[in-house]
């Protein structure tokens, strides 16, 4: 974000219905999320919930989620608070089995953890706790990619196939480190195919089509390692900033990611954004596609806004913007 660019704070969300400590208490775990560290933390929260005379159950299925969602919704119940004690992708999962209404609460004990830095939450029992005794409700966009749901970025290009790579390679938790290899062997390797941004009319039709090397697509001003690739967006404008990098080659990849570091990647020529609800990415060779840091599949893929899907519990100190 430029020096100019005036960052308003927006107006936090209501919060009614907000006694989420009497509400049923979720736990979802993801086993493969991140390194595994502060995996005491969710026996911890059980601990100190039952010392309040209050219940939380801990599962791992997906499908048991939804289940238990559908049937508070057919009942009228009010929905349980989830808590996602995983990473990104734990958190997109639990967003994918849930409803909008559905509150939840990020325990990141992923490798990035990119919504709990965003919103400042910790992993720790207490935080957690603290956070359902005085946080607020605040809704945020989601997309979907070819049916798929994510909340941060799908991109395809170069970080996609370290990703794909990482992911043939991927026997459980994985570290910073775990993307040494990966990151080695695209240099080596990768070839930088034409991509095609493709900004989509209500009808489907293209209206505007841009070719790139590395197309990257954000709902939330997220990426690993604090890059600044896309530090404008705004998570609930029912819109998706388009990054699209023209240039090919490893000295261009490292003059991008010297501005992405130093916060100036739009004063390189090549490098064209744009805004749009919907969008296809495609190409004429095997190009791979991530979404939140997981590896999705090869492209094409279209992309899709779904304004305000997700409802975040956030502690009472995040301040949005918008």
């Amino acid at each position: 974000m430029s020096d100019s660019t005036l960052v308003v704070p927006a107006p936090k969300q209501s919060n009614d219905n907000m006694d989420l400590l009497s509400r049923q208490i979720i736990v979802f775990t993801s086993p493969k999320a991140g390194s595994g560290a502060n995996r005491e933390q969710v026996p911890r929260l059980e601990e100190m919930l039952s010392q309040r005379g209050l219940k939380c159950s801990v599962m791992h299925s997906p499908a048991e989620l939804e289940r238990l969602i559908k049937y508070a919704a057919e009942v009228g119940d009010q929905q349980p608070v989830v808590v996602c004690a995983g990473g990104d992708g734990t958190l997109g999962l639990v967003a994918s089995k849930t409803l909008p209404e559905t509150p939840l609460l990020t325990m990141p004990m992923g490798t990035e953890n990119l919504v709990g830095r965003m919103v400042g939450q910790s992993a720790e029992a207490e935080s957690i706790l603290k956070t359902l005794a005085t946080g607020y409700l605040h809704r945020i966009d989601a997309a979907t990619a070819n049916g798929q749901l994510f909340l941060i970025m799908a991109t395809a290009g170069f970080d996609a196939e370290v990703v794909r790579r990482l992911h043939l390679r991927r026997k459980g938790h994985i570290r910073r480190l775990s993307y040494l290899l990966p990151i080695l062997n695209t240099l080596t390797r990768y070839q930088f195919p034409a991509i095609r941004v493709c900004e989509l009319d209500d009808d489907g039709s293209a209206v505007q089509v841009t070719t790139c090397r590395w197309a990257m697509a954000f709902n939330l001003p997220r990426y690993a390692a604090g890059l600044q690739i896309a530090p404008s967006a705004i998570g609930n404008d029912g819109k998706l900033d388009i990054t699209a990098m023209c240039g090919s080659g490893i000295y261009k990849g490292i003059r991008y990611l010297y501005g992405a570091m130093t916060g100036r990647l739009d004063r390189q020529r090549d490098v064209c954004r744009f805004q749009t609800p919907r969008l296809r990415i495609e190409s004429d060779q095997r190009v791979a596609f991530e979404l939140d840091g997981d590896y999705a599949g090869h492209l094409p893929v279209t992309i899709e806004s779904l304004p305000m899907r997700v409802t975040l519990v956030v502690p009472e100190d995040f301040t949005p913007v918008r």
